[in-house]
């Protein structure tokens, strides 16, 4: 029987743009913390950014998969 405690949970790749400018802060925030891993910074603010949304309750489950592209622009009002 495995011990829970060395179980890892299952990881995903996710690809995404950031500026160039996040991305180079970011690496060298890491490279000035030696303990410290992108995957571990970029994981630490999306959970606080995930807590804070959700605000001690999670959303309902999604219906169907996002949206793939760029999101359109908002139409106007205008005929």
């Amino acid at each position: 029987m495995k011990d829970t405690r060395q179980v890892m949970k299952r990881k995903e790749r996710v690809t995404l743009s950031l500026s160039a400018d996040m991305v180079e802060r970011l690496r060298t925030v890491v490279y000035w913390s030696p303990k410290l891993t992108l995957t571990g910074v970029v994981e630490s603010a999306i959970q606080s950014a995930l807590m804070k949304l959700e605000k001690g309750k999670r959303f309902k489950k999604r219906k169907g998969k996002l949206p793939v592209g760029r999101p359109r622009k908002a139409q106007s009002s205008r005929g």
